[in-house]
């Protein structure tokens, strides 16, 4: 992996989950684990939440890298997260190097962080 593409993977992650003290790191077969004290975990060890996070991060991170791509969508990005993650995925979707995001979501954290919104309720 090109260390411009882990930390940038990383520094997302730590925005979305709250602390910069865990990292992100990859085995041999590019399979994501989550570092903490000194300690790997898998990422099918981690928490929904955790792994919408690590997804996310991965994926943005991966697009700003080898792209030059400067629109994103999400499609229910805050899935299994907590309150916490959810609003700090909402302060990060004004995310640094996308021009665009479309966030399509039953979750309301987003308002307020949007220039835009297109709101569809049930009639």
């Amino acid at each position: 992996m090109r260390p411009a593409f882990r930390w940038e993977a990383n520094r997302l992650f730590g925005d979305i989950a709250g602390d910069a003290g865990r990292t992100l790191k990859w085995g041999e077969d590019y399979g994501i684990l989550l570092e903490e004290e000194g300690f790997e975990r898998p990422f099918q060890s981690l928490s929904g939440g955790e792994q919408m996070a690590a997804a996310l991060a991965v994926r943005l991170a991966i697009l700003k890298q080898l792209s030059d791509i400067r629109i994103a969508f999400f499609d229910e990005p805050t899935a299994n997260m907590d309150a916490e993650r959810r609003e700090n995925l909402a302060a990060v979707g004004q995310i640094r190097h996308f021009d665009q995001l479309f966030v399509i979501s039953h979750d309301d954290t987003f308002e307020g962080y949007l220039d835009n919104e297109i709101r569809i309720d049930n009639c």
